[in-house]
């Protein structure tokens, strides 16, 4: 029998921030970069993930034309507890 309207949990509000090992909340930035359009630079896509599974898919919904040359981990971003953005 399904569960009262009140009683459903909500979704929690998602976002690549996840609880990290030093206590703060991690995201990993992620670097995509695909095939040169003739003399121009090539594109280059950056993503804040928790993992590269959530790169990817979200790579894959919002950027389906990319051609994925390679993928490069840039930089690990600490968002201390408490800070505003928490």
């Amino acid at each position: 029998m399904p569960r009262p309207r009140s009683e459903r949990t909500r979704h929690a509000f998602k976002t690549g921030f996840r609880p990290g090992r030093s206590g703060a909340c991690e995201a990993r930035l992620f670097q995509f970069t695909g095939p040169a359009d003739g003399a121009g630079e090539p594109p280059v896509k950056r993503v804040a993930a928790c993992d590269l599974h959530e790169a990817i898919a979200y790579m894959r919904k919002w950027h389906p034309g990319l051609d994925i040359l390679s993928v490069e981990l840039v930089a690990l971003i600490e968002m201390v507890s408490g800070s505003p953005l928490n």
